[in-house]
């Protein structure tokens, strides 16, 4: 009897070690899905093959399966006026391929890049990974793609986890300049909750953004800003002050600019990515997911 049950246990423990090997070989990474609309620049169409056409923007649906295969659906064209859309429905494009995975890369400051390879395209796209919900386009030289006015080259993730990591150190600026303008435009309803004093309507759906910062033309700090901002196409012009704040609880190398403004009780906070690119982040520091239409982000005005 005895033998018997050290036989069943034996069997019993075989059973769970095949099934724990067998789990961990056929595990993968769940599937993450990215939209956003980004401009439609030159370097962007030149990566996407993108030929003959004049192009505003371009509005992504990129698929990123556990098999490190992905799949992107672009729409491109010119933009309708006074709507979200393009004229005559834009231009379809569809490009599968593969993706690698590097982290903790030596060369850059990004903790998590990933970069796309197909037969349809004439050079790899990579993106980095700013947190679980937020990726941002990499030019050919590992640099944050510089958007514009419109649109950032953000994409966000479209169904959101839980995650506090944001996975990049800022780039310490060495831009001499006395006076630095970004702009760019956000959704609205997701800025209104971090600032209702905005009194945004609830048909806001995008915030056009100038920031303009000012430095002390001898030690080069900080010194005073200006936003002006379009709320319900109604401008708005508000000053204050900005200061830099180096550190958070769960990222030491990160920089956040903290501008302090009338008429807003709460500071605006944004994370430099680079001397180009800001990411809105929210009161704890975490860096804003946008939508369809918008990213979160602020462009150095070249």
């Amino acid at each position: 009897m005895t033998t018997l049950m050290v036989t069943f246990r034996n069997t019993l423990l075989l059973i769970c070690l095949f099934l724990t090997i067998f789990c961990a070989a056929t595990k993968i990474n769940p599937e993450i899905v990215l939209v956003g609309s980004t401009p439609g620049d030159e370097s962007i169409k030149s990566i996407l093959s993108i030929t003959g056409t004049n192009v505003d923007f371009i509005r992504w649906n990129l698929k990123l399966n556990g098999n490190n295969t992905f799949a992107l659906d672009i729409t491109y064209g010119e933009s309708q006026p006074n709507t979200l859309g393009f004229k005559n429905n834009g231009q379809r494009q569809s490009i599968k391929g593969t993706y690698l995975i590097t982290k903790n890369d030596n060369h850059t400051k990004f903790k998590e890049t990933y970069q796309l390879s197909s037969s349809d395209l004439p050079e790899n796209l990579s993106l980095v990974k700013i947190t679980e919900n937020l990726f941002h386009i990499l030019t050919a030289q590992n640099k944050l793609m510089i958007g514009n006015g419109g649109w950032s080259y953000s994409l966000n993730r479209k169904m959101p986890i839980h995650s506090e990591s944001v996975l990049i150190s800022s780039s310490v600026s060495n831009d001499q300049s006395l006076r630095v303008v970004f702009d760019g435009r956000t959704p609205c309803q997701e800025f209104k909750v971090e600032h209702p004093e905005m009194k945004a309507s609830q048909d806001c759906f995008k915030l056009k953004w100038q920031l303009i910062l000012q430095k002390d033309s001898v030690t080069h700090l900080p010194t005073t800003c200006t936003i002006r901002n379009i709320v319900d196409n109604q401008p708005r012009n508000i000053s204050g002050k900005w200061e830099i704040m180096k550190g958070t609880v769960t990222n030491p190398d990160a920089i956040i600019y903290k501008i302090m403004v009338d008429n807003l009780s709460e500071p605006i906070l944004l994370l430099v990515g680079d001397d180009n690119v800001l990411f809105f982040v929210d009161k704890n520091n975490k860096p804003m997911r946008g939508n369809d239409d918008f990213s979160f982000a602020l462009n150095k005005k070249l």
